[in-house]
């Protein structure tokens, strides 16, 4: 639990405490190189990646789930800790996304609040919940973290951008994530 918790949560958290000083309006040289310059900078960007877990729970346990939810706290919190530091956070949650690993034929004795049930790797139960009628591809998210990051999401902060296909409009119940 606390790995998860720590991978999902602290780790958005310790990017908040540590991005002003890095991304903000002006960082002063670091390092005694002869190249060091003061770097202007007139935005920065913190990207989070959670889960539609962080609105609906779905088929996780409550150990993923409550960890995707702090996940979302922190960026909510970070638009007032980061205020007037010219740096943006959002959270992207990111549904059901195909990534390589089939579950079927694996043990899941002793992870069954770690994964998903396997029937929602099927082909049909994708399309009759999912609006796209499949997973997604990490590339799909990766462009979603880009805009984000990016100078065209500049009044961008503080966001959650659900990137589930439609999943979440369509069976908000049995959200596959």
């Amino acid at each position: 639990m606390q790995a998860i918790f720590a991978a999902q949560s602290l780790a958005p958290f310790w990017v908040l405490k540590h991005a002003p000083p890095a991304m903000g309006k002006l960082v002063e040289k670091k390092g005694a190189y002869p190249n060091a310059v003061e770097k202007r900078q007139r935005y920065g960007s913190v990207v989070v990646v959670g889960s539609v877990a962080s609105g609906y729970g779905g088929c996780w346990g409550p150990c993923y789930t409550v960890a995707s939810h702090a996940a979302l706290g922190v960026v909510r919190a970070g638009v007032a800790v980061l205020k007037g530091t010219g740096v943006r956070i959002n959270c992207i949650s990111a549904g059901q996304i195909d990534v390589g690993v089939d579950l079927h034929g694996m043990d899941m004795r002793g992870m069954s609040d770690q994964f998903p049930p396997a029937r929602l790797q099927d082909k049909d139960t994708k399309e009759t919940i999912i609006g796209l009628e499949r997973a997604g591809r990490p590339e799909e998210v990766a462009r979603v973290a880009g805009f984000l990051a990016s100078g065209f999401s500049s009044y961008v902060t503080g966001a959650n951008l659900v990137v589930d296909g439609g999943a979440s409009t369509m069976n908000p119940m049995t959200i596959p994530i």
